[in-house]
């Protein structure tokens, strides 16, 4: 009983040991990474861009599905699928 209680203490001891870390969390470059990929991703409008930022509205189209809604004759969403079966 007292060697497999000792084995038992010697696996744990290892299993626990495998939960550490060897990075340094509280360096400065931790978390750069993310933000660089996030400014790459980002696309910053031009000035013309931010002037017209109205966009039309389609009316017709959203009276057509207000109509669908309250006959419940909405249009049944496509299935995805990853495969082409």
């Amino acid at each position: 009983m007292k060697i497999r209680h000792k084995i038992l203490c010697i696996l744990s001891v290892s299993v626990l040991g495998a939960c550490t870390t060897s990075m340094d969390l509280s360096s400065d470059n931790f978390g750069k990474s993310v933000h660089h990929n996030i400014e790459v991703q980002h696309v910053k409008p031009t000035d013309a861009q931010k002037q017209n930022t109205f966009i039309r509205p389609d009316v017709q189209r959203s009276t057509l599905a207000q109509q669908r809604y309250k006959t419940d004759e909405v249009e049944k969403p496509v299935d995805l699928r990853t495969t082409s079966d």
